[in-house]
């Protein structure tokens, strides 16, 4: 049984690939927008990489690494054993327990 969730970041006209976490639900939902609060609030006003001008595609690889600090996806051998994956659109997964969702990057959005 899987609580199945997709999500992807979007800045302007900009999308991220999909992400899929096949038991994540919700709370991978919450931990995601916990990690753009906490991302906005960092990088303030700075624009001189594509995670400071929060590009989505780039948000997105930061995200992966985010979930392995915080030890939120499932390793066996200290590979991502399973749990999570990409699709090129929100139909490319399953997401049928919890639905798809769109997180918008937007500066000041931390306030």
């Amino acid at each position: 049984m899987g609580d199945r969730i997709s999500i992807q970041f979007k800045n302007r006209d900009s999308k991220s690939i999909v992400l899929f976490s096949h038991w994540g639900g919700k709370e991978f939902l919450k931990i995601a927008r916990r990690y753009t609060k906490e991302l906005i609030a960092e990088v303030g006003e700075e624009e001189s990489y594509p995670l400071d001008r929060l590009e989505p595609k780039t948000v997105i690889v930061d995200f992966i690494r985010y979930l392995l600090e915080q030890k939120e996806v499932y390793l066996s051998k200290g590979r991502i054993a399973s749990g999570i994956y990409f699709g090129k659109d929100e139909n490319d997964g399953d997401n049928s327990d919890n639905g798809h969702f769109v997180i918008t990057l937007k500066k000041g959005a931390e306030k």
